[in-house]
């Protein structure tokens, strides 16, 4: 046995027995891991109420030699997940993002792009808008961390090339085989059995090609947001308070409005596209996943648009 130490986000939460929790957490240095939380449950206890679903917390953990649970010791509490009573669309997202990241992750195999990712992610989620395009980089970010990015410029079984950028026409319609990972051309089609091919459009292919450039600007940005939090101390040092609190809101703009641009690929498709591309990645990752995350049924609360909205798209 050993003692670790980690930065963590809570996936999931099961109560044990009257005082305890058993926990599902995504670290940033050991991927998943599976613990029990003795006492979390009363009211005095080492984790100081910071094992909420979602929470961002710093893990100090017992690791186990055999295939028991590992032994939860102490948790600071970085950052708790609690978007706005305005914000519910965030809230229900998050606890999406939660369940697929339970799902597609394993045991002690790290992935800290993808942590970096999720993090940022749902920090997002909770003060910011447009979760669609936010959601849409981080399922595109998780695909290509497992290595299941699908090929959509490719026919995945003669390698015939879609050339996207030059199909105008974003309605056009295309074959999608979410056992194989990737678009059919209409001779492979003719030529060979696909099992559950699904019609998509040239739309929703460009959507997911964007998405996964969103995941890493996104990506760069948090962890220039990272490095910009750690040497914030020491460049304030000596500085009245005045003067820390105007250059860090300055630093927090300008980090803030390069975030913004990232959206800005995935709000240039039209509402046709974004749905078609919706349908699809639900369907793939349903596939990559081998089950169906139950949060998939709030989605549509969470992705959807005001009336306002929906008419200024329209024009």
């Amino acid at each position: 046995m050993s003692l670790e130490k980690a930065d963590a986000l809570v996936v999931k939460s099961v109560e044990y027995s009257e005082s305890s929790l058993i926990l599902n957490v995504f670290t940033r240095e050991m991927g998943k891991v599976r613990g029990l939380a003795k006492g979390a449950r009363r009211l005095k206890n080492p984790f100081e109420t910071s094992l909420d679903l979602l929470a961002s917390i710093r893990l100090s953990f017992i690791r186990k030699n055999s295939d028991a649970l590992d032994l939860f010791t102490e948790a600071k509490l970085r950052r708790r997940f609690r978007p706005t009573s305005q914000n519910l669309r965030g809230l229900y997202a998050g606890y999406y993002v939660a369940e697929t990241l339970d799902f597609a992750t394993v045991d002690y195999v790290p992935a800290p792009d993808l942590w970096t990712l999720t993090d940022a992610t749902l920090e997002r989620f909770q003060f910011r808008g447009n979760v669609a395009a936010r959601l849409a980089y981080f399922e595109a970010g998780l695909l290509n961390s497992m290595g299941e990015f699908p090929s959509v410029r490719h026919c995945v079984d003669c390698g015939e090339e879609l050339p996207l950028e030059r199909v105008s026409n974003l309605e056009r319609r295309v074959f999608f085989d979410a056992s194989s990972g990737g678009i059919v051309c209409s001779r492979c089609r003719a030529t060979k059995r696909h099992f559950g091919l699904t019609q998509t459009t040239i739309g929703a292919l460009k959507v997911f090609d964007v998405s996964l450039e969103g995941a890493e600007k996104t990506l760069q940005t948090a962890r220039t947001l990272e490095n910009w939090r750690r040497a914030r101390e020491e460049e304030t040092t000596g500085l009245s308070s005045i003067d820390k609190s105007d250059r860090e809101t300055q630093t927090r703009l300008a980090l803030e409005a390069l975030d913004d641009e990232t959206l800005v690929p995935y709000e240039s498709f039209p509402r046709g596209a974004r749905v078609a591309y919706r349908e699809l990645v639900e369907k793939y990752i349903c596939q990559v996943l081998r089950r169906r995350p139950r949060s998939l049924d709030w989605l549509p609360f969470a992705l959807s648009r005001s009336k306002t909205t929906v008419e200024t798209e329209a024009r």
